[in-house]
């Protein structure tokens, strides 16, 4: 959890960073097996606060290009404190990616959220709830380190009460010790 001292330095940053015309980025992109799919997912659908209540694309990233950091997939939050080492820090071999019109930096992660889409298996009387439900979806499918993420399944099932009786889920997950997605991070011209 961050301290009240370490969201004051964040937000005195970031407000530098838009005062010298740039703002800096951070997404997970999951669903990605390889680099260039993060990198082009995230230049197209993520937005920067240029000002206040004004939101603009990173898109002109798509010519900067992107550099990858670490191939090696990494837990999410050592990727994330990687990414901010690299973007805050004064490390010359990383300076490019600092630059607002450098490449875009990524970073292989593990653990990180992903999706099973799976039709619900019919039990007599139906699951005790959508949790239940949920992992009765993904059983059998997860890998070692893998859980279901309470409360984050959706889709379409039918009910009686509570009790999930048939249909289809999307069922988000977090854990896994493989590949889950990329950590796609850089600096943006505002």
């Amino acid at each position: 959890m961050a301290t009240g001292e370490q969201i004051s330095k964040t937000s005195t940053r970031q407000e530098k960073a838009k005062a010298m015309g740039h703002s800096r980025f951070l997404v997970y992109q999951p669903r990605a097996d390889d680099p260039e799919t993060a990198f082009r997912t995230v230049v197209a659908n993520t937005l920067v606060e240029a000002a206040p209540g004004y939101m603009r694309t990173i898109a002109a990233k798509v010519v900067d290009g992107f550099v990858i950091v670490a191939a090696e997939p990494v837990d999410q939050a050592k990727a994330e404190k990687l990414a901010g080492a690299i973007i805050c820090g004064d490390d010359e071999q990383w300076a490019r990616i600092r630059d607002k019109s450098g490449p875009t930096g990524l970073i292989a992660v593990k653990g990180g959220w992903r999706e099973h889409h799976g039709k619900i298996p019919a039990v007599p009387g139906g699951h005790a709830d959508l949790d239940a439900a949920a992992a009765a979806t993904v059983a059998g499918k997860l890998v070692a380190g893998e859980h279901v993420v309470p409360g984050a399944s959706g889709g379409s099932f039918s009910r009686q009460g509570v009790r999930v009786l048939n249909g289809k889920l999307t069922v988000r997950t977090v854990g896994a010790q493989v590949h889950t997605g990329w950590l796609v991070f850089g600096t943006v011209a505002l």
